[in-house]
């Protein structure tokens, strides 16, 4: 039994015997309570019929039979000491018959009180001993007259016998309830505990990188929304873990691809500068090797470039130039310096410029880099002789571009990670450093631009910029 059992054993025990003590004495007040009452109420039911028989002899003419010993036997009808006080304090004649016995002085204080009142009289009080005293107290007429007083006094008392009796039976049934919850609260403590333990269970498990764990807990309450939590946190742990091996293999790839990147012009360059410095190279073959070293230095330069650029962009605190400026003006620039690059393929581009003016606060550098990668990513993805269509839209609340080509589109899997640094698709054979669409992506960011890709492998790719209203 672990630590948390024992303490719920306890709590579960401690609740029992709180309830059992508080049973025994609700049982024990109750019990002295109606015993008391009941003693009280057969005593009253005794004095009204002595009363009531007391007023038949008053009332009688002449002598009635049996009235003298039913006088003299009242203390043991009533089961108490019983007085009958006259008028005055005077003795009481029932017929030819009287009562002979001397009353104390409260017993007569109490009798003036009835006859003062003409009404029945209780007094409840302690006697010398602690117990319970009470005096009854009835007035007797003959003739619709008050004429004497009946008193009673008694001590209420518990029949000792029946009293130990009942809490003997009470108290082993309560022992018995006792143990029988002992037993069950060793039992709920247990089965409390159950969930709790599988959900630790599972928890070790995660912080020992077994993000497929499970609690198995499917309770409907808060240990089951606490479970539920727990397996979404398996979930959320197992997809980082995924997407934390996702993004060290694009590192990993990366790193690879730049290495590659920058050893192929760094060996060309240092091949074509051994060939100069042996004096291999003369005449046009040093002129050549001289162009292949200023090529591969560009590349290299263009390369650095686009590292430093993203690097930038990214950097929140780095600042960009903005003035009011034409978007359009900015995308038509773009295709003008584009067009070179889609004639060497015989790629259409397909652009209707609208004729109004799309005013915008913004780089204007940065946004012709912006819209001449997107272009350039169309034309270089697209087959040879196809159509680049570039559409524009205005709405209520936003301006919009796009650039639809009919190259080889990028798998559904992939599609997640495009803005990503470093990503290259598996899918393509065309080169780049996978820093392309991350450096669009900042530059739309700076200037609150939606950007939106949408592609079918194997049918194009749309590439979609939406500027809402309020930048105008």
């Amino acid at each position: 039994m672990n630590k948390i059992t024992k303490k719920l054993f306890r709590y579960f025990t401690v609740l029992a015997l709180f309830l059992v003590t508080i049973v025994f004495i609700g049982f024990y007040s109750v019990f002295r309570y109606y015993n008391y009452r009941y003693q009280e109420d057969l005593l009253k039911e005794r004095a009204e019929t002595i009363k009531n028989q007391l007023e038949a002899f008053t009332n009688a003419t002449g002598h009635r039979r049996g009235q003298g010993a039913y006088l003299r036997f009242l203390d043991d009808i009533s089961m108490a000491d019983t007085y009958i006080i006259g008028k005055d304090n005077g003795m009481f004649l029932c017929g030819n018959a009287a009562l002979e016995k001397e009353p104390s002085e409260k017993i007569l204080d109490f009798a003036d009180q009835i006859f003062a009142s003409g009404l029945a009289q209780q007094l409840k009080e302690r006697d010398q001993q602690g117990n319970r005293a009470i005096y009854l107290g009835f007035p007797i007429e003959k003739n619709d007259k008050t004429t004497g007083a009946l008193v009673i006094y008694d001590t209420l008392t518990i029949d000792q016998h029946s009293f130990l009796l009942a809490i003997t039976i009470l108290g082993c049934c309560l022992l018995f309830s006792l143990a029988v919850s002992g037993i069950l609260s060793a039992f709920l403590a247990r089965r409390f505990m159950m969930p709790i333990q599988k959900i630790a269970s599972a928890t070790r498990e995660l912080t020992q990188g077994n993000y497929q764990a499970k609690t198995e807990v499917y309770d409907n309450n808060e240990i089951g929304v606490l479970a539920r939590e727990t397996d979404m946190l398996a979930q959320k742990l197992d997809a980082a873990r995924r997407e934390r091996e996702s993004l060290e293999q694009m590192r990993k790839d990366y790193i690879a691809n730049i290495s590659h990147e920058l050893r192929t012009p760094v060996t060309v360059i240092r091949s074509s500068l051994e060939a100069i410095c042996d004096g291999i190279a003369a005449g046009d073959k040093l002129r050549e090797y001289q162009e292949q070293c200023l090529k591969e230095s560009i590349s290299l330069q263009r390369l650095v470039n686009d590292m430093l650029e993203l690097s930038r962009l990214q950097n929140k605190d780095f600042p960009i130039e903005k003035a009011g400026l034409d978007l359009l003006m900015v995308l038509d620039d773009a295709l003008r310096a584009i067009r070179i690059i889609a004639r060497a393929k015989e790629i259409r581009l397909n652009y209707h410029r609208p004729q109004s003016e799309w005013r915008l606060d913004g780089d204007y550098g940065r946004l012709r880099q912006m819209f001449t990668a997107a272009l350039d990513n169309a034309i270089k993805y697209s087959p040879d002789g196809s159509t680049v269509w570039v559409k524009t839209w205005e709405t209520s609340d936003s301006y919009g571009i796009s650039i639809k080509d009919q190259g080889c589109g990028i798998p559904q899997e992939e599609q997640q990670h495009i803005f990503e640094k470093f990503f290259r698709s598996g899918k393509t054979a065309e080169k780049g450093s996978g820093l392309g669409l991350a450096i669009m992506k900042s530059i739309a960011d700076r200037h609150s631009i939606l950007l939106e890709i949408q592609s079918t492998y194997g049918q194009g790719t749309t590439v979609v910029f939406t500027v809402p209203s309020k930048h105008f």
